[in-house]
């Protein structure tokens, strides 16, 4: 991976933790008086995975997920790589990307819950395509095209019925889950569509969950695309500009010092897959968490230690409305002491400050000896970590930094009190 230590000192790539969390922490306290956690986040590994992933898979296209890293400094890297588009679920995320230069021919909505405001939003910006979750959505899309005088380009997302190998709250494929149409109800959006003039049916799509390890999902999703494609090219006289297989590419979350190799999701499976390299449709992804996750890391500070009779409890600064990922789903990220003290080691629990049982960052880890103060390093955080953050405990959302080339940038400034109570104290004013 992309850690090692120096000396007792934690470098990411050739960056010295230590020195560079010293110059971050100066520039909060004597500009903004803050002190509290932070996000960094990489824009070399980054770029190393935005090249990774379209080297794979050349004749693709991807629509990289926003909500997994949302920033629109990220954005604008990501904006880059010209095979690379934007895969959005709300108004706000379309306006993100249009503030980080992308037009909407590189934007797809997809969610379940479209509202009429960002189906117009949507239709304003002329997006590539609303992915389409179902019937009451389908005919609100044409009504509203309809009374704009606009054609929506639409593309049918799919509930395959298709078991994933992953957590069950981030499962999307089964037909138990709210996502995506049946086999009734697709057979029945094509005659909408059909009958429609302000539809316009542009692809098919289907997205199976996230963190997702085995390939063979995604073979049996790209099949079951092709044969739908087939059916759509009977029913409506056209073929399909393209065929979406989603994103939920898995990362190694238990992976973190350089001489680890991280056992990700094979890419290369899926090139090699014949159905792929032979298909006479555009086959796209929207990876985010592949591209964003290893490229971000949660800095926190130790508060206090708690000994307990096997191991010690380790309060630090940061919790679950920082990184809820832990307490949502039981995740495990590895942790690292930016400075090692010594090298004698304990087991530690890392508990945050947030008045909930379940805010921990880890349980039972190992890591050598910690005193207040010290700072440790929460890995892989470059997805599904600041964009969750909440003001919960009203707790001011953390500050966000990039590393580009040798220089450390602010990317999000940290909230401040008087900016997190602004709606509340002025909601009566006139």
């Amino acid at each position: 991976m992309y850690f090692c230590y120096k000396n007792d000192v934690l470098f990411w790539l050739e960056a010295d933790l230590n020195k560079l969390c010293l110059e971050i922490e100066t520039l909060l306290e004597n500009k903004y008086r803050y002190n509290g956690p932070y996000y960094v986040y990489h824009a070399d590994i980054l770029r190393k995975r935005l090249q990774l992933t379209a080297k794979t898979l050349p004749k693709s296209r991807f629509f990289y997920s926003v909500k997994s890293l949302s920033n629109i400094h990220i954005l604008k890297i990501i904006k880059e790589y010209e095979n690379f588009g934007l895969d959005v679920v709300s108004e706000g995320e379309i306006l993100r990307g249009i503030l980080a230069d992308f037009e909407g021919k590189d934007i797809v909505f997809a969610g379940v819950g479209k509202k009429r405001s960002e189906i117009i939003f949507g239709l304003e910006k002329n997006i590539k395509s609303f992915h389409v979750e179902s019937i009451e959505e389908l005919k609100k899309i044409a009504e509203i095209a309809l009374s704009l005088g606009k054609t929506a380009s639409v593309a049918l997302r799919v509930n395959p019925n298709i078991e994933a190998d992953t957590h069950e709250y981030i499962k999307t494929g089964l037909d138990e889950n709210k996502f995506g149409l049946s086999s009734n109800e697709f057979t029945l959006a094509l005659e909408i569509i059909r009958e429609s003039s302000s539809l316009n049916l542009n692809g098919l799509q289907t997205h199976l969950g996230s963190q997702i390890k085995d390939s063979k999902p995604y073979k049996d999703a790209l099949a079951l695309l092709v044969n739908l494609a087939g059916i759509v090219k009977e029913k409506l006289s056209k073929p399909v500009d393209y065929l979406s297989l989603g994103g939920g590419f898995g990362i190694d979350y238990e992976s973190s010092l350089k001489d680890i190799t991280a056992n990700d999701f094979s890419l290369k499976e899926i090139a090699d897959y014949e159905l792929y390299k032979n298909s006479e449709y555009q086959i796209d992804f929207e990876p985010g968490r592949f591209i964003s996750g290893y490229s971000g890391i949660l800095v926190s500070k130790v508060l206090y230690l708690k000994e307990k009779k096997d191991f010690i409890i380790a309060v630090v600064d940061s919790g679950m409305t920082d990184l809820i990922r832990p307490a949502l789903y039981k995740a495990k990220h590895p942790i690292l002491t930016v400075k090692k003290r010594n090298e004698a080691k304990a087991i530690y629990d890392i508990a945050g400050p947030i008045c909930e049982s379940s805010d921990y960052l880890a349980k039972k880890i190992e890591l050598t000896e910690l005193k207040q103060n010290d700072r440790l390093a929460v890995l892989h955080c470059g997805a599904y970590a600041s964009t969750m953050g909440s003001n919960y405990n009203s707790r001011p959302l953390a500050p966000e930094f990039l590393i580009e080339e040798d220089k450390v940038i602010l990317i999000r400034k940290p909230q401040s009190l008087d900016e997190m109570l602004t709606l509340e104290i002025s909601a009566n004013k006139a």
